[in-house]
């Protein structure tokens, strides 16, 4: 852009003085035919050539001639090209332009002497007549001054164009640096703070909007700062509490593991203490019950049965009660015995048919596996078994209870069904919690410790089995035992 304003500057000026110089080459040409006049008239040609001799005193006039109007050379200086046909020219023109020079051309004409004093060196030439006309001033000006002129100028103004750009150049490199240095210092201080993860502050300086996103940046450091000081703090406080609540909970723990352990052998002991007393009350109430018969004084027995049956439910508690001890004491073990299936279904129908129609149920086995012989702990495999289907025809009535044994490459299934009350969502949830049953009125109706699922959850552990449960209310239950069948060599 600097180049182009310069070439347009330069070509301007270079105009003006091509103009300002034809003026002055027009104003020595009317000169000196003005001058002529006379020694054209009076045929002086030493006055023209002394008129010839000042014009030529202009650096830039190279030649002049005067003619007649008939085109007769009246006096000359210099060389000038071949006479033109001047007639008719009334006013100052250029009759000839080469690349070096202009020859112009004026008409000496004979003035009014007042009129030109009036109007001094002004050419009215619409008041002149070609026949007042009597010869013509011919001068040949030079364009070299003209030339070198313009070559000085344009030189001038390229120079000082291209000392523009340099500067200007400078100047914007110098502004730009000033005004963006601090925007990438900032931009870099941000970029590190990302890479290190550091708070680090930015420098404020440069311009009014650089130094406003500068303080911005800063202040959001300081927030920052404030928020890592207050998390540090809360998280050391955290901590402490954390600490503190675990030596806590680890005393605690210790200590609910000794009352646990104080618990166990405490009804460990006491239940033994407590089943030979309730045994021998059962003995004797046997004793005193066949006596009775033989005397047949049936009167007492009933007495005496209901003192043996509770008796024997309250042997049953102690049972339940010393083996839920042993097993949180960690004093029972599994004791694998190979038995025959059959013997075990024969004992589950010996127990539970007659317990099934006490509340007119039907009891049926259905064995669908593929062993006829089992390696287990067949007491606690039983005493799971006669929980399940005890439980299941205490809650049962007019029903149907079923034992359905079945197999696969790893593991015994017992699964018992009935047809009896049934159990909630919620009631699922805690049916194998000690002392736990479906609600308070249960034990009140249907007897029971509320232990029997319980231990039997506990056997079925320690055979590494599992079970669950399945049932909807008044829909009746479904409990499954699964226990691995362990191979023998």
């Amino acid at each position: 852009m600097t180049f182009i304003i310069s070439a347009i500057t330069a070509a301007g000026v270079n105009q003006q003085s091509r103009q300002l110089m034809l003026n002055n080459a027009f104003q020595i040409s009317q000169g000196l035919a003005n001058q002529s006049v006379y020694p054209v008239l009076s045929g002086a040609k030493e006055n023209a050539l002394d008129a010839i001799k000042q014009v030529l005193g202009f650096p830039s006039v190279k030649a002049v001639r005067l003619t007649s109007v008939q085109g007769d050379t009246f006096a000359s200086q210099g060389q000038l090209p071949t006479t033109l046909k001047l007639s008719g020219l009334t006013e100052t023109k250029i009759i000839n332009e080469q690349e070096q020079h202009w020859l112009i051309a004026s008409p000496i004409k004979i003035i009014d002497l007042d009129t030109s004093e009036d109007e001094g060196f002004a050419f009215e030439e619409e008041q002149a007549q070609t026949s007042d006309i009597i010869g013509y001033a011919e001068v040949l000006v030079s364009k070299e001054i003209l030339l070198a002129t313009q070559a000085r100028v344009t030189l001038f103004i390229t120079i000082s164009g291209v000392v523009s750009v340099i500067l200007l150049g400078y100047i914007l490199n110098f502004g730009l640096k000033r005004l963006f240095n601090p925007l990438y210092k900032l931009a870099d201080t941000m970029d590190e703070a990302k890479q290190s993860g550091e708070h680090l502050f930015a420098e404020v300086q440069g311009a009014k909007e650089i130094r406003m996103m500068a303080n911005s940046y800063n202040n959001m450091m300081e927030v920052l700062d404030k928020q890592d000081d207050e998390l540090r703090l809360h998280r050391d406080t955290l901590e402490k509490e954390v600490q503190i609540r675990t030596r806590e909970i680890i005393v605690a723990r210790d200590a609910a593991l000794t009352a646990s352990r104080h618990k166990s052998e405490f009804m460990a002991n006491i239940s033994h203490e407590l089943r030979t007393p309730i045994q021998s009350i059962i003995g004797y109430s046997e004793i005193v019950i066949e006596e009775l018969e033989l005397e047949g004084n049936f009167e007492l027995i009933d007495d005496i049965e209901k003192v043996e049956k509770n008796a024997q439910r309250l042997l049953m508690l102690i049972n339940g009660l010393l083996d839920l001890a042993k097993i949180e004491a960690g004093h029972l073990d599994v004791n694998l015995i190979s038995f025959s299936l059959a013997e075990l279904k024969q004992n589950m129908m010996d127990t539970i048919a007659p317990l099934s129609k006490q509340n007119n149920n039907t009891f049926s086995i259905d064995d669908q596996s593929q062993l006829t012989t089992v390696t287990q702990d067949k007491e606690k495999l039983e005493q799971a078994l006669l929980n399940l289907l005890s439980n299941a025809c205490k809650f049962t009535n007019d029903g149907n209870v079923k034992l359905l044994i079945s197999n696969d490459a790893n593991n015994l299934y017992f699964q018992v069904q009935d047809t009896g009350i049934g159990l909630t969502k919620e009631q699922q949830d805690y049916i194998f919690d000690a002392f736990k049953q479906v609600d308070g009125s249960q034990s009140r109706k249907f007897g029971g410790t509320g232990l029997g699922l319980a231990i039997t959850k506990k056997f079925v552990e320690l055979m590494q089995g599992t079970i669950r449960v399945n049932s909807e209310q008044n829909q009746g239950s479904r409990f499954t035992i699964s226990v691995p069948i362990v191979k023998t060599t």
